[in-house]
């Protein structure tokens, strides 16, 4: 893929800033939105203009199905519903791949469709998985750590 870095080192690299992430302590990030069964926190990110989010919740179901929700891949469009179309355009392992989607436009277009390129990547960590986003083009980073609850759930950390 053109213009892409050597994707283990990226990968690499991800992987330290994610653990890096999941390393912030509690007290550095601020509720953004409270529900129910799910808590989602932010904090401005020290790397570029925006914020840093995590969530945490509970989610009863099957391990795999849980992430192959989350993993870019046909599930995605069944929940996702801002996402009109998604292709897998490199695969370089199980838990990464460069992916181009698009989203719908909203509040009557004056938000307009959008696509985007990302570097999708999942490593187990701490009897858990950090997932992220990676948008090629800036840079910035979305991540979500699932923590193993129980033989059927998952936690979003």
């Amino acid at each position: 893929m053109e213009g892409l870095p050597d994707a283990a080192v990226f990968a690499t690299r991800l992987k330290n800033t994610l653990i890096q992430y999941h390393s912030i302590e509690d007290d550095k990030w601020r509720v953004a939105k409270k529900m129910k069964d799910v808590t989602i926190w932010r904090k401005p990110s020290e790397e570029f203009n925006g914020y840093l989010f995590k969530a945490q919740g509970v989610i009863d179901d099957i391990v795999n199905s849980v992430i192959d929700h989350i993993r870019p891949g046909p599930c995605r469009l069944d929940w996702d519903s801002l996402m009109t179309s998604m292709d897998i355009l490199e695969h370089f392992e199980e838990n990464c791949c460069v992916m181009r989607y698009t989203t719908a436009g909203q509040l009557w277009n004056v938000i307009s469709p959008r696509e985007f390129v990302d570097f999708s990547y999942t490593v187990g960590y701490e009897e858990g998985l950090l997932s992220c986003g990676n948008d090629i083009k800036t840079l910035y980073f979305l991540f979500i750590c699932f923590k193993y609850l129980s033989f059927l759930g998952w936690m979003f950390l």
